[in-house]
């Protein structure tokens, strides 16, 4: 599966340290999923103690990651 990063994408992942693997990971095989906004689809995915959010669109040719960002305590 092709993965693509929008520049916002891009931004957030370095701005909060994200792992491509685990972002590619929770939209591979979420937890849970939620279609969202435009047909976006939310993915969640507990990594250990903490939850990582995913929102993307699938495409054609793949997968278009929007963002990411882990869950804060008591959201």
């Amino acid at each position: 599966m092709k993965f693509i990063y929008t520049r916002h994408a891009r931004l957030r992942i370095r701005q909060r340290g994200l792992s491509t693997r685990q972002i590619e990971a929770t939209a591979t095989s979420p937890d849970r999923t939620t279609v969202t906004f435009r047909g976006r689809v939310m993915a969640s995915k507990g990594f250990g103690r903490h939850v990582l959010e995913v929102v993307y669109r699938d495409v054609d040719d793949g997968v278009v990651i929007i963002t990411a960002y882990w869950l804060e305590e008591g959201d």
